[in-house]
């Protein structure tokens, strides 16, 4: 089963027809989907409410039925004081909406006032993109028409963020209890034309350049709104912020989850390890859907691969590592939950969350609490454990790659010269602890600091707008450590590659150097046998030397060689025939040998870069964004170091530089418009079913 892949491609498809398409969205209340809230929050698409009468009737029902039902009852925050006031009455009920805004300006927003020095050290906003997305699902809730505002304040505020229009609102304040009061009173602040309510305009999104939202209302020749009764209410009351916000974090959850994936199967190619931990039979015997999606992906992933091991041959462990082995049941777990969680999101697009609703059917007011947030909150606790652990097997991962004690003959640091003064991957290896270890700490359970507030009547609150900021800033972090991991597997699976270059060259060199020598001592049965041997001596040999300057190495490897060349020869029975002087010249002329042999593949690599010829099928599209998208090159060594270039027209980076750039890539979504991954669902057959 591959539910979340085929999820994710479905979302990403139908993001890229609608930005295509570039046409204003149509919202209803009933069908806002997260494809949808993609394209206008991120990629900035105009919405408007929907105009069908299905959809402006109940809108106005609401309206009616409100104004007829305050003739007789009692309704909170319409002729009401609001939460622990709730006992006082007023007959000034339009002056009371805009109290209810009054009373959350406060936020803390330092980029809306002139700092020392002209700085503003600290970004306390919330994200453009985010404050679009929760006009958008505020915009979807009020048409149900469950609110009793007029439709016109919506239409408006659809107008004002479509236009290009950015309220400037405060990044903390929200404890997402009677909704996320605080940040959505901003945008009432803007629809009355509040001169100190500010507001981003398109032409400039500095926070310096923000203007006043009665300036700003000028610019689109929208009039200020005077509030009605509960229409100030309507607008702040409800999850919209989290839920939106968690929204957009969520998807981004899904798409780590899937590259995190695509590098566990490049680290078994890097790591040269074995297809065999993802068989289907392991899946089926413990048929969680999650641990049995990885397997199935992973193997397609690897599909055509030739540097995953067979367990042939292989020194040390007879079997790979648990941050590859067991990467299907450490991945699974956080799929599955990912999935809940955008199951809790998505029925919170779509619903209705101020309070009182009304139901115009039965001419009904019901005083409840659905602007408690704890389902977002409960979203969110859940995908910030699952990018935590995704993080922890990023981290295993990486730290196999840079240990010549675990990384099945890769070079210290994946330096590709000597390792006694290169150390490429060094400062990434500590960069990915640093990251995790803010990550994990970032995995604190928010829902469990929950204090009472607001004069004791909002003793519990769902605090979802604090997780999924925390949330938001794990996918950040996470992002960080995928962006260095990827770069770190880029050039560990070129290193093996050009190993395995060198293997095929020296095969043919060393037989002739061997020939050379013993060719007139031995028959040419005992040179097969004999060779047959060491040969294979030779590759382990200079895999578990790794450590070792190439210098040093090529010696190591040529006496190790002796050893089992004089193993051999005392089998024969022309044992006498052999003499010292041979053996010693073989010796000199093998390390030799090993040492044009790695100079010449060195240089023939750095030419041809023939790695993609190893890779699976969909690795090597990962592979490739990196290196032939993006263009970052393979990491020479110490000689790359931008002050000791040998010619002064070659690009001058640092491997931050470059990491920098796979991180944009990664947050743009750009590399995962470069990968085919439609394929894998089409599957089927000899690599596992698909179900």
């Amino acid at each position: 089963m591959t539910r979340h892949l085929a999820q994710q491609l479905e979302v990403w498809a139908a993001v890229n027809t609608l930005v295509a398409a570039d046409e204003e969205v149509q919202v209803d209340g009933q069908s806002l989907s997260v494809a949808e809230l993609i394209a206008i929050s991120r990629h900035k698409l105009p919405f408007a409410p929907s105009r069908k009468r299905s959809v402006t009737e109940k809108v106005e029902d609401s309206v009616r039925t409100l104004s007829t039902y305050m003739e007789d009852h009692v309704v909170y925050g319409v002729n009401t004081a609001p939460g622990g006031n709730a006992h006082l009455r007023t007959t000034d009920v339009k002056i009371l909406q805009h109290s209810f805004l009054q009373h959350h300006h406060t936020g803390i927003l330092p980029e809306t006032i002139p700092l020392a020095n002209n700085e503003n050290p600290w970004s306390d906003s919330l994200p453009d993109a985010v404050v679009r997305a929760s006009a958008v699902v505020r915009c979807n809730s009020l048409l149900r028409g469950h609110s009793g505002i007029r439709l016109h304040l919506v239409e408006a505020l659809a107008h004002v963020i479509s236009r290009g229009l950015t309220p400037v609102i405060p990044l903390r304040g929200s404890i997402s209890a009677s909704g996320d009061l605080s940040p959505l009173s901003y945008f009432g602040g803007v629809l009355e034309g509040n001169k100190a309510i500010f507001v981003r305009t398109a032409s400039s999104a500095e926070p310096a350049h923000a203007i006043p939202a009665d300036e700003a209302l000028r610019q689109i020749d929208l009039q200020p709104i005077l509030l009605e009764q509960k229409e100030g209410l309507a607008i702040m009351n409800g999850t919209s912020v989290s839920t939106a916000y968690a929204a957009l974090v969520l998807q981004d959850c899904h798409d780590l989850a899937i590259l995190c994936q695509l590098m566990t199967a490049l680290a078994v190619e890097a790591l040269n390890g074995k297809v065999s931990n993802y068989d289907q039979f392991l899946s089926d015997a413990r048929p969680h859907p999650g641990q049995h999606e990885v397997a199935y992906n992973i193997r397609q992933f690897l599909a055509g691969t030739k540097l995953a091991s067979d367990g042939a041959g292989i020194q040390g462990l007879a079997q790979d590592r648990y941050a590859l082995r067991t990467a299907p049941q450490w991945i699974g777990p956080q799929l599955e939950d990912l999935m809940s969680a955008q199951a809790q999101i998505s029925v919170e697009l779509n619903s209705t969350t101020d309070n009182p609703l009304i139901d115009s059917t039965t001419h009904r007011l019901h005083h409840g609490g659905n602007f408690q947030a704890a389902s977002v909150t409960s979203a969110m606790e859940k995908a910030r454990t699952a990018v935590t652990m995704l993080g922890r097997l990023l981290l295993a991962q990486s730290g196999e790659l840079v240990n010549p004690e675990l990384s099945h003959g890769l070079p210290p640091n994946l330096c590709a010269d000597d390792p006694s003064v290169s150390y490429t991957c060094k400062g990434l290896d500590v960069n990915m602890t640093a990251y995790f270890s803010e990550l994990a700490f970032m995995a604190n359970s928010v829902a469990s600091h929950v204090q009472t507030a607001e004069m004791g009547n909002q003793s519990v609150n769902s605090l979802a707008l604090v997780s999924t900021r925390m949330t938001a800033e794990s996918v950040k972090l996470l992002t960080m450590m995928a962006a260095a991991h990827l770069y770190m597997l880029c050039q560990a699976v070129d290193l093996r590659c050009r190993e395995q270059q060198l293997f095929e060259q020296l095969s043919s060199l060393v037989r002739l150097e061997f020939e050379a020598v013993f060719s007139q001592t031995l028959t040419s049965p005992e040179l097969d046998s004999i060779y047959s041997e060491t040969w294979p001596m030779i590759k382990t040999s200079w895999l578990e030397q790794n450590k070792l300057d190439i210098h040093q190495r090529c010696e190591k490897v040529s006496n190790n060689c002796v050893v089992t060349l004089m193993a051999q020869l005392q089998g024969l029975s022309g044992r006498s025939r052999v003499t010292l002087e041979q053996i010693s010249e073989f010796k000199e002329r093998l390390s030799l040998c090993l040492r044009v042999g790695f100079d010449s593949t060195r240089h023939e690599f750095a030419l041809s870069q023939t790695t993609l010829s190893y890779l699976g099928s969909h690795t090597r599209s990962l592979y490739s964004f990196v290196r032939s998208q993006l263009k970052i090159p393979f990491h020479n060594g110490i000689g790359d170091h931008p002050t000791l270039l040998a010619k002064e027209e070659q690009p001058a980076s640092t491997i931050g530089y470059h990491v920098t750039r796979i991180f944009g890539a990664i947050r743009d979504k750009s590399v995962f418009e470069s990968l085919n991954l439609s394929n894998v669902l089409s599957t089927n057959g000899t690599n596992g079913r698909h179900d």
